[in-house]
């Protein structure tokens, strides 16, 4: 019954994990709107303000997805491990 409780809370966790990474997703494609929308076309103006904002969403995406299937597979284990 333990192993059933800790596999149902690293599903939760997942969940969020990849919900954080669809927000950093939705975040960055909507700074670059907000960027063309005033304006900014230029790659001399356009990257020094989306680069940053890009490559730190692209990070956390990345690392949650990473840490989700790390979790995906601790999960499995535990399964095996206790015949559920």
């Amino acid at each position: 019954m333990e192993a059933k409780n800790i596999i149902k809370g690293l599903f939760v966790v997942r969940i969020c994990l990849w919900i954080v990474a669809l927000g950093s997703t939705i975040y960055w494609i909507n700074y670059s709107r907000v960027l063309h929308s005033q304006g900014i076309y230029a790659p001399e103006e356009y990257s020094p303000l989306f680069r940053p904002v890009f490559y730190t969403c692209l990070i956390i995406t990345i690392a949650a997805i990473c840490l989700s299937f790390f979790l995906h597979s601790v999960g499995k284990k535990l399964k095996k491990k206790n015949n559920l």
